[in-house]
């Protein structure tokens, strides 16, 4: 099949929309928040943080597979991807220990876990799971040029942290409107939980 630039970078934007869709894309940072007492500024600059690490993790490896050959990202997605779902379920457990220990009172500062370390955590479960779907196209791309490259990179780049921002702040939106004072000492457990069922889910689809 014959492709011109202009129909890698269609492609592109196609697969990384889609990608980006996918949860562990953005329901783990609307539940952290959630759990973290984050206002939704703090959430969308963590996102987006998170969302450039895995755009250019995923660069990076393509240009790798552009220079080295195609068969290295079998080897890639099958090391990388079961990672990400581990990094989630250790959070998710995480967040049920400290419940449990320092169960939440109305002194919600008293509760949270460091900030650093969820942000790296986070930044590190994404750039472990690259979009491998996409590193097809960085192959084709370099028939053409290092530029068509960089456009190809820029594309993943933009749409995915675009994508990830709206619907980490749809489902930001939707979690906080979630009351859960009455079962408030039991927050931490749900939410790392759900987190959890979320990693274990991830290991399951990429198994």
């Amino acid at each position: 099949m014959h492709h011109t630039p202009i129909s890698l970078i269609v492609a592109t934007f196609c697969i990384a929309l889609t990608h980006a869709i996918m949860p562990n894309h953005w329901m783990p940072f609307a539940l952290i928040a959630k759990g973290q007492k984050w206002s939704l500024t703090k959430t969308i600059l963590v996102t987006v943080i998170a969302g450039l690490g895995h755009s250019i993790v995923t660069g990076i490896l393509g240009t790798i597979i552009t220079i080295m050959g195609f068969h290295i990202s079998k080897h890639a997605e099958a090391i990388a991807e079961p990672i990400s779902g581990i990094i989630l379920i250790i959070i998710g457990i995480a967040f049920v220990i400290v419940g449990r220990l320092r169960p939440c009172t109305h002194n919600h500062g008293q509760s949270k876990f460091s900030d650093k370390a969820i942000v790296i955590s986070l930044f590190l479960m994404l750039s472990c799971s690259p979009c491998v779907a996409v590193l097809p196209i960085f192959l084709a791309a370099s028939t053409f040029s290092w530029g068509t490259l960089f456009l190809l990179i820029i594309m993943l780049s933009v749409t995915t942290v675009s994508g990830m921002t709206a619907l980490t702040t749809i489902a930001y939106t939707g979690v906080k409107k979630i009351n859960l004072c009455r079962i408030e000492h039991h927050e931490k457990e749900i939410i790392g939980g759900m987190l959890s069922v979320l990693g274990i889910v991830f290991l399951i689809i990429h198994h």
